[in-house]
C-alpha cells in the first residue's frame, strides 16, 4: 500500500519514465452532471526534478503509472 511520503517512481513508457517523487495523496475529481461521467482518482507527486504544467511542485499521475521504490 502507498502511503505519503513514499519514494515513487513513474513507470510510463513516456520519456519521463524512471523519474523519481514523492507521493503526496490521492485527489478525485467530481465528475459532471452528465449522466455518463464518473469521478476520477489519480495521484498526486512531488516530482524531484521539474514542475507541474500549471508551475505548481505538485502534480498528478494516473495511479497504475506509478511504483514504490524499495
Amino acid at each position: 500500500m502507498i502511503k505519503p511520503g513514499d519514494l515513487v517512481r513513474n513507470k510510463s513508457v513516456t520519456t519521463r519514465c524512471g523519474e523519481l517523487g514523492t507521493f503526496v495523496g490521492m485527489r478525485t475529481f467530481k465528475a459532471s452532471g452528465n449522466a455518463n461521467t464518473q469521478d476520477y482518482t489519480c495521484a498526486e507527486v512531488m516530482w524531484f526534478n521539474r514542475n507541474a504544467p500549471n508551475g505548481g511542485r505538485v502534480s498528478t499521475i494516473q495511479k497504475d503509472l506509478i511504483e514504490v521504490v524499495k
